[in-house]
């Protein structure tokens, strides 16, 4: 039959109300059987053995994957590093292609303007040679102006001459014309006459002279103005030359940067092509590490299952239950003070041996002594023996004295108000487990559909339901026990049956209505049937063989809402063979 429950051990898990807490603290439950007879030692060590290197293995496996998480870890330090270097690398080739792409541009307009310069110096160098082919026609100009001006002056030069001596010889002729007395007056006349014309042919000649003398001086201006023109045209044409060869090479330069440039361009945006690649590889490989690390997560949260699945599967048979007291579900508050510090706590359950408590802050130290005190009982020294999600784990140190006493008083009154639940437990129990024998027999339901455990998930659903072979039989005959034990039973909260596994077939109506695809935390405190709860309390029930259990856990009603519930289970027999267990919760 051990074996039989080992192996039952292996089942389907999933949907967990609850994280399982550490080894060391499953199953804080109640049992209702006294201590193991003394026939049942041997197989107490054996339990134990396997036990120990059920411990030992978890341990192994535990610590594997928190070094090979610690390695994804660092991994993923060294990629984050080089997703960073990539990102800056992404940055500055971006800015790299952007400022190649831009000098690229810059450096075309630049050799647009060296062309535009080019054109104009060769304009200008053609204009420069028009400018001295002109100043040279215009200096022989000049120069023919010259010779024709000094021409003129000659042949005035002559005319004054001419007239100077028509001016004596009209003098020597009115000299001798009044010699002649009257037979010279006209003579005389004649000769005044040609005197008054040499004098104003010698005025004229004179100012001509003047003009003449004015116009040689500005033609030789001219032709020093020319001839300076035609100097500086000369001294220009060499460095216009100069600037046209430098343009053109400064036309072929630029344009050898501007290919450069281009290609420029290319290499940084096939560079950036190659980090956005590598970024693209990073990731790959940071999701690959997520995955693994989740694997590793879930490789040590499965072992940590699977060591408290046979924790509990030891606890909940007559041979492995070592526990020396039975716990009873208690909502008491009290302090909690170790070293010193004192701490508000409420009870969840207790035990002559030891309690559970829910703490109001920092709890203390695993191993820590401390002194508990609760009204109307008085202080009990403890000992911290564990600290997990389900709370404070303390072992009473001192079990004698008047606060021992009285503690013993209120747990034989806890005792006796739980008698009634227990009875209800236990007779729907049996009723359930008739009711599935008499559907074997009817052949509505085979034996083997009965204990199928290849749970089907209905598509869509969220939380996951299941269905299985027995599904449609036990919808028909478990909704009237477990409604009628509902209807009358007071401030209880629910009844269900629950396989081994935890798979709970079909609960009460008004946990049992059609999911909301919309609204998962709605599902999660409405939708629970179908539903496999493979949590400490879901499998302390489903797995326990001794008459009855009591337990106290945290229920998860979705958005966060937690209920401290009181449950008592009784187990489920159906040919001979555990089934699993019927549930029934009451609000602490």
């Amino acid at each position: 039959m051990a074996l039989q429950h080992l192996l039952f051990a292996f089942g389907s898990q999933s949907d967990a109300d609850n994280d399982c807490p550490d080894v060391a603290a499953a199953i804080e439950n109640v049992q209702a059987d006294p201590e193991p007879a003394s026939d049942n030692k041997v197989l107490n060590g054996t339990f134990d053995l396997i036990e120990a290197d059920l411990k030992a293995a978890a341990r192994g496996i535990v610590d594997s994957a928190a070094s090979m998480r610690d390695r994804i870890a660092e991994q993923g330090s060294t990629i984050s590093a080089i997703r960073g270097d990539t990102a800056s690398l992404a940055t500055r080739s971006g800015e790299a292609t952007r400022n190649a792409q831009a000098l690229a541009g810059a450096i075309e307009e630049l050799n647009q303007t060296s062309r535009e310069i080019g054109t104009q110096v060769a304009n200008t160098t053609q204009m420069t040679d028009e400018a001295s082919a002109i100043a040279d026609e215009a200096g022989k100009g000049v120069g023919d102006l010259r010779d024709a001006i000094q021409s003129i002056a000659d042949v005035v030069s002559l005319i004054s001459a001419v007239a100077k001596q028509t001016n004596l010889l009209a003098l020597n002729a009115t000299i001798e014309a009044a010699r002649a007395g009257d037979a010279g007056k006209g003579f005389a006349v004649v000769a005044n006459e040609v005197k008054m014309l040499s004098a104003e042919t010698q005025k004229a000649t004179d100012e001509i002279v003047s003009n003449i003398a004015r116009l040689q001086q500005t033609a030789e201006s001219s032709i020093g103005a020319v001839d300076r023109i035609v100097s500086v045209i000369g001294q220009i044409r060499p460095t216009f030359t100069s600037v046209a060869a430098a343009v053109e090479e400064q036309v072929a330069t630029t344009g050898e940067i501007g290919r450069a440039a281009n290609m420029t361009a290319d290499f940084v945006g096939e560079v950036g092509e190659r980090v956005s690649a590598i970024g693209s590889a990073t990731d790959r490989a940071d999701a690959a590490g997520g995955d693994i690390t989740r694997a590793g997560d879930d490789m040590g949260g499965l072992c940590d299952a699977l060591n408290n699945r046979f924790t509990m599967l030891l606890r909940q048979t007559e041979a492995g239950n070592r526990r020396r007291h039975d716990r009873f579900p208690l909502d008491m508050p009290g302090t909690l003070a170790a070293g010193g510090h004192p701490l508000a706590i409420r009870t969840i359950d207790i035990s002559p041996g030891g309690a559970l408590l829910k703490a109001e802050g920092a709890a203390p130290a695993i191993g820590a002594r401390a002194t508990l005190d609760l009204p109307n009982v008085g202080q009990l020294d403890l000992t911290v023996a564990n600290v997990s999600a389900s709370g404070v784990h303390c072992t009473f140190t001192t079990l004698e004295g008047p606060a021992y006493e009285a503690l013993g008083a209120v747990i034989d009154q806890v005792k006796r108000e739980n008698e009634s639940f227990v009875a209800t437990a236990t007779e729907a129990a049996e009723r359930i487990s008739q009711s599935m024998a008499r559907a074997i027999e009817e052949r509505r339901l085979s034996l083997d559909d009965l204990y199928d455990t290849e749970y089907q998930p209905v598509a869509g659903s969220d939380p996951v339901q299941f269905t299985t072979r027995a599904l449609a039989v036990l919808e028909d005959i478990l909704p009237p026990v477990q409604e009628e034990i509902l209807a009358h039973g007071h401030n209880m909260v629910f009844c269900a049956c629950v396989d081994r596994n935890g798979y709970l077939p079909v609960h009460n109506k008004i946990y049992s209505k059609p999911q909301n695809p919309e609204d998962p935390a709605w599902n999660t405190a409405n939708c629970r049937n179908m539903r496999i709860f493979d949590d400490r309390a879901g499998l302390s029930a489903a797995r326990n063989t001794r008459p009855f259990l009591i337990q106290s856990y945290p229920r998860d009603m979705g958005n966060g809402k937690i209920v401290w519930m009181r449950e008592i289970d009784a187990p489920i027999m159906v040919a001979g063979r555990h089934w699993g267990g019927f549930r029934t919760a009451y609000k602490m």
